[in-house]
């Protein structure tokens, strides 16, 4: 029963703290869940329900609907309409603060990402990803989601999501292909990767041709039908079971394309229908054990000891994308908009908190960079919506 009264905490200091902290900063309250895990541990209260059979599945379970709710936002028919600026973009941002951050792991941390180049690029990528629902909120605000500036923002926050979900299947493998043993097993763990991620694309394909019919069939079904939140929840869990049979992992993955599913599968009115329901699951009911169990396993120890580390990873961050923003950007924005730009592309805090929390514990990033890397996210997150709210208020003007 203490699970049920951590749960009580939980939500306490979400309705009291979070909501302070949503209102004032702007920030979402999953921070304060993280924070508050990260307190819990270091004074070793609920560290008994925190190590628990019923909160590790409660918390996987979070995890995997919280992918899925990515999964259903994913616009794949704008994706596919995304300009080279945007597409282009997207991937030389990634990957220039993914190998500056690298550089910066391997050379001064190597025992902290396992003496491997390539952990650390993992590592970079997987934190310099975008979290797009930031951008459009802020925009949205500003009534900018419509213009230039604004498509060029949330085009590559879209296709960003791609980049997470390819960057998060890199991590899942990277275990079982750094792993010692004979080169045999890592062959053949790689085959098995490959082969269950190709038929979880294969099987999304296939539903979204499949489709074609079932949203035309669906239409003529009662809106209250009890049918259809059922059939949401089989397909997710569905993905999820086959796509772990392989290798357990990938069912991380395939919630993703569980949700994308979804949206091919049913109207576009059941999809907003039930969106709001299927998000309260993953967000509100679930979500606070995944956020809990994200800052359980941070270090305050490691975070006062290494302070530099979480400036430094901050300031690589924000430099790489300002300057990279600034050189692809300034001749169709102009020099201040492009620096603007840079700015709230240094959001995140979406898929990238579990591609990071997969290489801890996996064993291959250590405590202090993955307590360091969590607590950049926290901290850039208010930094990145003042500086970016701000900015747009001073040049919304010019950018319309």
């Amino acid at each position: 029963m203490d699970i049920l009264l951590l749960a009580i905490v939980t939500y306490l200091v979400i309705v009291t703290i979070g909501y302070a902290i949503n209102k004032y900063l702007r920030m979402p309250w999953m921070f304060t869940v993280v924070v508050l895990g990260m307190v819990l541990s270091g004074l070793g209260l609920f560290q008994g329900v925190m190590e628990s059979e019923t909160f590790r599945f409660l918390s996987k379970m979070g995890m995997l609907f919280f992918l899925s709710t990515i999964g259903i936002d994913l616009e794949i028919e704008q994706i596919r309409k995304l300009g080279r600026y945007i597409v282009g973009g997207d991937i030389l941002l990634t990957l220039t603060e993914g190998l500056f951050l690298a550089l910066f792991f391997y050379f001064a941390f190597p025992e902290f990402v396992s003496h491997s180049f390539l952990v650390a690029l993992i590592a970079g990528i997987a934190f310099g990803t975008v979290g797009e629902v930031v951008l459009l909120a802020i925009l949205k605000e500003f009534g900018l989601e419509k213009t230039r500036f604004g498509q060029l923002a949330l085009g590559i926050g879209v296709f960003d999501d791609i980049f997470e979900v390819l960057a998060l299947a890199l991590v899942i493998a990277l275990p079982a292909l750094t792993a010692g043993g004979a080169p045999n097993t890592a062959v053949q763990n790689s085959v098995i990767i490959v082969l269950s991620l190709a038929g979880i694309v294969a099987a999304t394909l296939l539903l979204s041709q499949v489709g074609k019919f079932t949203r035309r069939y669906l239409e003529s079904v009662p809106s209250d039908s009890f049918v259809i939140p059922f059939a949401i929840f089989m397909m997710i869990f569905s993905f999820i079971y086959f796509g772990a049979r392989g290798f357990e992992n990938m069912g991380i993955v395939a919630a993703i394309f569980s949700g994308v599913a979804v949206k091919q599968v049913l109207p576009e009115k059941f999809i907003q229908q039930y969106k709001k329901p299927v998000f309260f699951v993953a967000n509100i009911f679930l979500g606070p054990f995944f956020f809990l169990s994200l800052g359980g396993t941070m270090s305050l120890g490691a975070l006062l000891t290494y302070p530099l580390l979480i400036l430094v990873i901050i300031t690589i961050s924000l430099f790489s994308r300002l300057s990279v923003s600034y050189l692809l950007f300034h001749k169709i924005l102009g020099k201040r908009q492009s620096l603007v730009m840079g700015v709230g592309l240094t959001a995140k805090f979406s898929t990238s908190v579990v591609s990071e929390n997969l290489l801890f514990s996996s064993g291959l990033i250590a405590q202090p960079l993955y307590s360091a890397i969590m607590a950049a996210f926290i901290i850039l997150k208010p930094i990145i919506v003042g500086v970016f709210s701000r900015s747009l208020a001073m040049t919304k003007d010019t950018i319309h």
